[in-house]
C-alpha cells in the first residue's frame, strides 16, 4: 500500500511493485528540498551525479549520486 504524497508516476505495470516502490522511494529523495549549508537558501540541489550546488551563492559540495549529506 503507498503512503498518501507517494507516486509511481513513470513507470507502468510491466516493472513489478517492488521496483517501483525502489524507484518511488528513490526519486522522492533526489526531488525533496534541501536548504544550502552556507546561505539558506531552499534553492540547494543536483547539478550532476555527485555534484550539488546552490545556485545563489555558488557553493558546491561532493555527495552521493542521490542525496547529499553536509
Amino acid at each position: 500500500m503507498l503512503k498518501p504524497g507517494e507516486s509511481l508516476k513513470g513507470l507502468r505495470q510491466k516493472y513489478g511493485i517492488k521496483h517501483r516502490k525502489k524507484f518511488s522511494a528513490v526519486h522522492s529523495l533526489l526531488k525533496q528540498k534541501r536548504k544550502c549549508p552556507q546561505c539558506g537558501s531552499l534553492k540547494f540541489g543536483r547539478e550532476a551525479v555527485g555534484i550539488w550546488s546552490c545556485p545563489k551563492c555558488g557553493y558546491k559540495v561532493a555527495g552521493t549520486a542521490y542525496d547529499v549529506s553536509v
